[in-house]
């Protein structure tokens, strides 16, 4: 971090070293509860099939449920954020973390298809809820070490998808769509024990003394950002509350455009991430003629291998700055993805898939940062937009997919999300140029 910010914290760099380190206990508590709320969410696609046979559904019902739990657990997001923002919510973590469990394990045991719209959508709820408290009260646990301590809150979401999925195909394997309530067991299990510590979640990073320095500075923010001293960190890293009106205008305007152009990024990641989650099987089986089990296979290994970008990522906005890092691993999925649709589906191709997942995804958590640092005092809100909001809006990207899909074939999507990545790379780029404040790193 710059000297500047150091100072304006009231901390030495040894005190920074000291006070701004991650609280790892809080992070990884937090990790857990996102990596099991968001298993909900990842076993919806593995039960869809099911429900489909179950209650005799339409393709139109069927995807009516999926527009369901996409609105209510992604769009709806940043109102839960504002609520945060107003009024510390902790008790969310342990409520959302529940919900999304039991509207989950309801849903194999439903009479009607409104009922299971209910239940989907509850569960989905459950998910909102959890999310723009659990990334605010992360963002204070993660001191001054923002990347890193949010790499490790998101990476708990990434696996949670990939294992809901893996969990709910193993139910339905053993009990048919009536195990469905086995689903309500991490969730409660876990929501006792977020319940237990959310004294903890009051204030991480604590001392005998109160708040450590670098994490008192992050909660004046909060409290009261026109406190908060002129050039520092938390006083907004656009502009300088001290300043006139007609400057506090110009530095607010300044943050809507970099905060819009952020969601418009996250909005093209996610149509990256929809798109190839989507189209990888497909392109195997109907284009390459690899059997669907291994087509399968292949799409778990961009899942996980985006955990592992998540891991990276985090660490590197910490040295490089946000801007830096989503121009880089855009400018890494232009060539990757030229190259995905020349391997075949060999090792090759199972390589490159790695590399494009961790490359994808290692944004994930800098782009919830570079969201809480241009809206010091809405963390929560923040967090709503860029984990929830950006990535609903991705659905939109996915339907438009597939009509190119249905009307030139899957290979078209491949070229399609490459330009895609190219307009993502230039609006990094165009962010990094002009918000240089977000693009430098740390210097601890």
């Amino acid at each position: 971090m710059q000297s500047a910010e150091i100072s304006a914290k009231g901390l030495t760099k040894k005190q920074a070293e000291k006070f701004g380190r991650p609280v790892m206990g809080v992070l990884l508590l937090l990790a857990w509860g996102h990596l099991v709320t968001d298993m909900a969410q990842g076993a919806l696609p593995a039960l869809l099939p099911v429900l489909k046979q179950v209650f005799s559904l339409n393709y139109a019902q069927t995807s009516l449920l999926v527009l369901v739990s996409n609105i209510a657990s992604s769009v709806i997001q940043p109102v839960f954020g504002l609520f945060a923002d107003r009024r510390p919510a902790r008790w969310l973590l342990p409520i959302g973390c529940l919900v999304a469990g039991v509207g989950l394990a309801a849903t194999g045991w439903l009479p009607v298809f409104g009922w299971l719209l209910l239940a989907v959508g509850i569960s989905s709820l459950g998910v909102a809820a959890y999310h723009p408290e659990g990334s605010r009260v992360a963002n204070l646990a993660s001191g001054m070490r923002k990347g890193s301590g949010m790499a490790v809150f998101s990476v708990g979401g990434n696996l949670g998808f990939g294992l809901g999925s893996l969990y709910m195909a193993w139910l339905l394997t053993v009990g048919g769509h009536r195990a469905t309530y086995y689903f309500i067991f991490p969730g409660l299990f876990t929501a006792l024990i977020l319940l237990g510590c959310l004294s903890r979640f009051a204030s991480p990073g604590t001392s005998r003394t109160g708040l450590d320095p670098a994490r008192r500075a992050d909660r004046t923010a909060e409290e009261n950002p026109a406190a908060s001293k002129p050039g520092s960190a938390v006083s907004g890293p656009l502009y300088n509350p001290g300043d006139g009106a007609g400057t506090r205008t110009a530095g607010n305007k300044k943050v809507l455009t970099a905060f819009v152009l952020l969601i418009v990024y996250i909005t093209f990641r996610t149509w990256l991430h929809a798109g190839l989650y989507t189209y990888i099987p497909l392109y195997y089986t109907d284009y390459l003629h690899v059997n669907a089990h291994a087509a399968g296979y292949f799409v778990s290994v961009f899942l996980l291998a985006g955990a592992v970008g998540t891991l990276i990522g985090g660490p590197l906005t910490d040295v490089l700055g946000a801007p830096r890092v989503m121009a880089g691993s855009m400018a890494l999925l232009v060539p990757l993805l030229y190259l995905f649709r020349h391997t075949g589906g060999g090792p090759a191709g199972l390589v490159v898939l790695a590399f494009i997942g961790a490359a994808l995804i290692s944004t994930f958590s800098t782009t919830i940062i570079m969201g809480q640092e241009l809206l010091p005092a809405r963390k929560g809100l923040a967090s709503g937009f860029t984990i929830g909001f950006g990535v609903g809006m991705g659905g939109v990207g996915v339907t438009l997919l597939g009509v190119l899909a249905d009307h030139l074939g899957v290979p078209a999507v491949f070229g399609a999300l490459n330009i895609i990545a190219v307009a993502g790379l230039l609006l990094a780029l165009v962010l990094s140029r002009r918000f240089p404040r977000q693009a430098q790193g740390q210097e601890l």
